[in-house]
């Protein structure tokens, strides 16, 4: 059978034999006649080629209707030869049940071979045409990048990670990207690839490059732009579990450390948003549990009184949020009392740690508030503070304290941005005065200055 698409070369001779050494003998014969007329048919169109524009000649329609009697009369033979060979087999299958039961194999075996040929040549056609089309990966995730709820930060981060993708594969078809492919890729960067002279950690490679890649191909699957995931089965990175020396929280006086530091006068040339930010941020972190980029992108209309408690609203409108929802957290009676909200009162509009009108780049990776975080990050490491997350011990901490000191579990999930992890609890929302009033367990700080 020829495949789709393409003409026929090819038709069948029926011997009428069953011996192979008949078959030997009567087949030069029928070749010498079939190429016979493939040589006047040639010569027909050889013919009609030099007489372009003009009429076919008596001599080169004559010959062509030779050719296409002969066909005809051979077709119309091997039509009677089968109908008679079929009446004849289908009379003994009456009288013979085995010579029946060979028939029927036969036609099932016949059917089978038809089926498998045909599929095969539907495979042939899809690979074909996976081939021929192309779909750009790095234009793939352009649209994965367009659509709605994507984050501006996860995107950027991520483009550069299926840019190398791309590189590594040396094609820009997402098509063709194989399963085998995107093992390799993985071990390239788990025993290769290198970030500032240091080999990726199993995390990077797990949650950033392979994320990216995972997200975009199981999004193009859903949507039907591609007909297969290539990274099903790609298993992850192993990652080796590290000793764990000491709890995730501050200790008190890890704590108290960084606390005493935030009330020294800074003697150093910074800019005033920089002592702000030291002066404000690990204070209101320990007294919410809130992420630290949750801090820093605070904006003054954000620092708000509803229904007579002050308390700052956690939003995504300001920058990043987990879960991307909103929550309002009350102010510790301790912030308020230490001046939090005079300062607050004092900064013009918009954010109250940084100047946007200072801003070198519109890249969402490298936003003010992140760089702030990574900053303060960076001074509590200098306090000596080492082996907990020198931001997220803050978490941590808030945690601890709110079991020791007997606040409802409900209401810190809510000031936490946490799901209570509980359906039932899930019905309704914890209000602004409970929660102020379960904050109120806390006891201050005593930095004893």
């Amino acid at each position: 059978m020829a495949s789709a698409g393409k003409s026929r070369t090819q038709w069948r001779w029926s011997l009428r034999v069953k011996n192979r050494e008949d078959a030997k003998r009567l087949l030069p014969p029928l070749v010498a006649k079939t190429n016979a007329w493939v040589d006047q048919a040639r010569a027909a169109i050889a013919s009609a080629k030099l007489e372009v524009g003009l009429a076919p000649t008596d001599e080169q329609l004559a010959a062509s209707h030779k050719i296409a009697n002969q066909i005809e009369l051979d077709g119309l033979e091997a039509a009677e030869f089968f109908a008679g060979k079929y009446a004849e087999e289908e009379g003994r299958a009456e009288v013979d049940p085995d010579f029946a039961l060979s028939l029927d194999l036969r036609a099932a075996k016949g059917r089978e071979l038809r089926r498998l040929r045909v599929a095969e040549e539907d495979q042939e056609l899809a690979a074909q045409l996976r081939t021929e089309r192309r779909v750009s990966l790095l234009g793939l995730f352009e649209q994965y990048a367009a659509m709605p709820g994507r984050h501006a930060k996860t995107v950027a981060q991520w483009r550069p990670y299926i840019a190398r993708l791309v590189e590594f594969i040396g094609e820009d078809n997402a098509l063709t990207v194989s399963h085998r492919n995107l093992v390799e890729w993985r071990n390239h960067l788990r025993d290769v690839a290198k970030y500032r002279g240091k080999p990726l950690s199993p995390k990077t490679v797990n949650d950033s490059y392979l994320g990216a890649a995972s997200a975009l191909f199981a999004w193009a699957k859903g949507d039907g732009i591609i007909d297969r995931n290539p990274m099903l089965e790609v298993s992850k990175v192993s990652m080796p579990k590290t000793p764990q020396l000491r709890n995730k929280e501050f200790g008190k006086e890890e704590a108290l450390t960084i606390l005493r530091a935030t009330l020294q006068p800074s003697t150093d040339r910074t800019g005033a948003d920089w002592k702000n930010a030291k002066r404000w941020c690990p204070w209101l972190m320990a007294y919410s549990g809130a992420r630290v980029n949750e801090i820093t992108q605070l904006r003054k209309q954000d620092v708000q009184c509803i229904e007579g408690v002050h308390v700052m609203r956690l939003t995504p409108e300001a920058g990043t949020i987990k879960a991307k929802q909103a929550r309002v957290v009350p102010l510790h009676r301790d912030l308020i009392d230490q001046g939090f909200l005079a300062f607050v009162e004092e900064r013009p509009e918009g954010p109250l740690f940084y100047n946007p009108a200072l801003r070198r780049s519109d890249n969402e990776i490298n936003r003010q508030a992140n760089r702030l975080g990574s900053k303060l990050a960076q001074w509590v490491r200098e306090l000596d503070i080492a082996g907990v997350k020198p931001n997220h011990g803050w978490r941590h901490l808030f945690n601890t304290l709110a079991v020791r000191h007997g606040l409802d579990h409900r209401a810190t999930m809510a000031i936490l941005g946490h799901a209570s992890g509980n359906v039932n609890q899930s019905y309704g929302s914890v209000q602004v005065d409970v929660m102020a009033r379960e904050l109120a367990k806390l006891p201050p700080f005593k930095t004893g200055t």
